[in-house]
């Protein structure tokens, strides 16, 4: 079983700092990335799915496993596979243990891809093609906070070769108090936040960067400039499966 965190070395690609992360390039082995690459079924999601937000399409495992809206590769379909399992789960926890805010009993071991009978896991999991169109300036995810629910988020780039543009990275915020944020604006930050950027992982082809989703995990994406193709990434998360509040347990623990 192949996973993103297989290349994953403690002294170089984690940092407890301003929040639990992990940062690591060439994270697939390079035939396999190709493969992936070559294989993105960009145009039959932009042909098959609605837009969001007029500019994001998003295809999720459970269409991708269950649903079969759009046919995928027997690699892309390993991938989701494993990117949505328990042993992916595990590993993950494994590798933010000392770090972990979170009690046993609030992340629950026992997960099920979100949509494929979610009754049968504590925690959901799932893993999502996301299509980013060009937009002619700004950012489709200003700085902001994630869902309350998700206890982690990774994001695996899929940049194209024919991307000549600037921008489209993942900046990590630290903040020096507890952030608000504007849920009618996708969760964004606050103006009067005080934030310090202290890491900006570029957008390139096999990179992985992925935290642990807590109070202060504030994070964004920098403006694209001249971009004339498509952002390509792919989401891998795990959440509560009811509207259980992670963030909410941990501050009334």
């Amino acid at each position: 079983m192949i996973t993103v965190l297989d290349n994953f070395n403690p002294a170089t690609d984690y940092f407890a700092e301003p929040y639990p992360h992990v940062v690591i390039k060439n994270a697939l082995p390079k035939n396999l990335y190709n493969k992936l690459a070559k294989d993105f079924p960009t145009k039959n999601i932009k042909e098959t799915l609605t837009l969001i937000e007029g500019h994001t399409y998003r295809y999720l495992a459970n269409d991708v496993l269950n649903k079969k809206t759009i046919p995928v590769s027997a690699e892309w379909k390993q991938f989701f596979e494993t990117h949505t399992s328990q042993a992916y789960y595990d590993k993950v926890l494994d590798l933010f243990k000392n770090d972990m805010p979170y009690t046993a009993e609030q992340i629950k071991k026992s997960v099920a891809v979100r949509g494929v009978d979610e009754k049968s896991g504590d925690m959901v999991t799932d893993t999502q093609f996301v299509v980013h169109d060009p937009i002619t300036q700004g950012t489709t995810r200003t700085t902001h906070l994630d869902n309350p629910q998700e206890l982690y988020a990774g994001l695996l780039y899929f940049r194209q070769p024919n991307d000549d543009s600037t921008g489209g990275d993942f900046d990590i915020f630290e903040t020096r108090q507890i952030p608000s944020v504007d849920k009618l604006k996708g969760r964004e930050i606050s103006s009067d936040t005080e934030k310090i950027l202290v890491r900006t992982v570029k957008y390139e082809p096999n990179t992985f960067v992925m935290f642990l989703n807590t109070g202060k995990s504030v994070h964004g994406v920098t403006p694209r400039e001249n971009a004339t193709v498509e952002r390509l990434s792919i989401n891998i998360i795990a959440e509560t499966r009811s509207k259980q509040n992670l963030l909410f347990q941990l501050a009334n623990a």
